[in-house]
């Protein structure tokens, strides 16, 4: 397989990452409890791996606007051993890295910034000139 030299492997490990934890929280990997969060609902927007490979940042945001990112934090956090287990079982690594979930906050600070704008009244495409 030929491999794109300007690709760090810790970018490849973070993007196989990214598909096996979003692949296991489509097909239902943690099952779906009433008092709980739907997996479903959660997406893995990013994930960063340190050079050495031992730690991964894994970041998530909800699809369904009534649900906060830390509440799907916390729930992963909760299941981060079966999550860990499912990349491990699927990425081939020496080690399994230690995961740690965050919340993405791109889509906040986007809106953020184009209520700055509004309030300011200029449009995006205004602003960047």
């Amino acid at each position: 397989m030929k491999r794109n030299n300007n690709v760090s492997r810790s970018d490849r490990v973070a993007s196989e990452i990214k598909k096996v934890v979003s692949e296991y929280l489509i097909r239902g990997g943690l099952g779906c409890h009433e008092d709980e969060v739907n997996p479903v609902m959660i997406v893995v927007t990013d994930v960063a791996v340190s050079s050495c490979l031992r730690h991964a940042k894994i970041f998530v945001s909800s699809v369904s606007d009534g649900l906060d990112s830390s509440v799907c934090v916390d729930y992963l956090e909760r299941h981060s051993s079966q999550i860990r287990k499912a990349v491990g079982d699927n990425v081939k690594l020496k080690f399994v890295p230690e995961i740690r979930f965050l919340p993405d906050v791109s889509r906040e600070r986007t809106k953020r910034i184009e209520d700055i704008l509004k309030t300011v009244n200029l449009k995006p495409s205004q602003a960047v000139n």
